[in-house]
């Protein structure tokens, strides 16, 4: 019976201290994205956005958010996340987002690919056709092509009278291993109902 007793008491031991050795063990902790490298465009084309109001009800898919990449983007950039930065006003609800790669997807009829708005999310027009769901998305190299960069398109649904404003979207990629963060500043102001004064706020 000593015996017994002996093990029974060792293995209320050990299962006494399994909790506490997990209690203290660290966790692992996620590292911010760093910041873009030489692969991107330093400035992204400086500041520029639009405004307009609409009707309660409108969707729209905003097309005017363009990745800016450099020629030194020797090696593929592969997307993670794409998020309009947005105040908490009332009047847009985000629909979701899309990509493709200028000139890279263009329409064969195409040659330009920049457009502000158009109805509907996804756009129905020929020309604005093409783009993909951006996560996991794989963007080529430029190797030396400094004309390329992905266009990222938003849609949006006009939900309820008032004001809502974005200040840019931020690009969550990695880059020869390395997870990097970027942000298009591109400004959007929605005003509703459509007969509203409209104001940009940047």
């Amino acid at each position: 019976m000593s015996g017994i007793r002996r093990w029974s008491a060792a293995l209320v031991a050990t299962l006494a201290v399994v909790p506490g050795a997990a209690c203290t063990s660290p966790q692992k902790q996620d590292k911010p994205p760093r910041a873009p490298g030489p692969e991107l465009d330093a400035d992204q084309g400086g500041a520029y956005g639009w405004h307009k109001a609409m009707a309660v009800g409108t969707r729209f898919t905003d097309g005017l958010n363009h990745l800016e990449l450099s020629g030194a983007a020797t090696s593929p950039l592969t997307i993670v996340s794409i998020t309009p930065l947005m105040d908490d006003g009332p009047a847009l609800r985000v629909l979701g987002t899309r990509i493709r790669v200028i000139p890279d997807m263009l329409p064969a009829d195409s040659e330009v690919g920049w457009f502000e708005y158009l109805d509907g999310f996804s756009p129905k027009e020929k020309f604005a056709a093409g783009s993909v769901i951006p996560e996991g998305f794989q963007v080529r190299g430029t190797n030396g092509d400094d004309d390329m960069s992905v266009e990222v398109q938003i849609g949006y649904e006009v939900v309820a009278p008032g004001v809502s404003n974005r200040t840019g979207v931020e690009v969550v990629y990695e880059y020869e291993g390395v997870r990097k963060r970027a942000v298009i500043p591109s400004h959007l102001t929605i005003c509703a109902p459509a007969t509203a004064a409209c104001q940009a706020r940047e």
